[in-house]
């Protein structure tokens, strides 16, 4: 998204409607045929990435066998998102704080259902903490992957995948579940 890269780059304050229309190929007053505001622009690219994650999650959770192949599918979608998705999550994470009271609260409130799906995978296979314990190597997890947005490292895709992988199931205090173990099984 036009928006979501110029953002990233200059600061979602400093664009205006006419840049995202010019980077997107069309006139500023275009824009306003698809979005109200600026802030609706920066809903729709939250709305877009939550939806992802969470459709991701529930296709994940639904068709993987065991809860430590669910937890590394998870590991791997929510890796794919933030390296694809990576202007977008930026924007979202320097700009969440001007959103309107109402879809700040709706967009953490999917933040949080989403953490659940990862805390009820990974409390099973780590009984030996305690639940504020989970929800920190959670958190620890999905910002060791989210790193990523604010740290060009110059790594291959590949290699980014494998590392952030690598880190975010020793943050989770689990090994990953083998690669073979990771397609979708339907």
């Amino acid at each position: 998204m036009a928006a979501a890269a110029l953002g990233a780059a200059r600061g979602f304050d400093a664009i205006s409607m006419a840049d995202i229309g010019a980077e997107a190929g069309i006139v500023g007053s275009g824009v306003y045929r698809h979005f109200d505001s600026k802030t609706a622009i920066l809903v729709a690219m939250a709305d877009g990435v939550m939806d992802r994650l969470m459709t991701g999650a529930a296709e994940i959770i639904s068709s993987s066998p065991g809860d430590r192949q669910r937890l590394s599918r998870l590991v791997r979608d929510h890796i794919e998102v933030a390296l694809t998705d990576r202007d977008a999550l930026a924007v979202y994470h320097r700009e969440v704080r001007t959103l309107p009271e109402d879809e700040r609260r709706r967009l953490s409130g999917a933040q949080r259902n989403y953490i659940e799906e990862w805390v009820h995978l990974l409390a099973p296979l780590r009984p030996d903490l305690a639940d504020g314990e989970v929800r920190l190597a959670v958190h620890a997890a999905i910002g060791a992957i989210q790193s990523t947005l604010f740290f060009r490292s110059g790594l291959a895709h590949d290699r980014l995948t494998e590392l952030l992988a690598v880190m975010a199931h020793d943050c989770l205090g689990i090994s990953p579940a083998p690669v073979s173990d990771l397609a979708l099984t339907n």
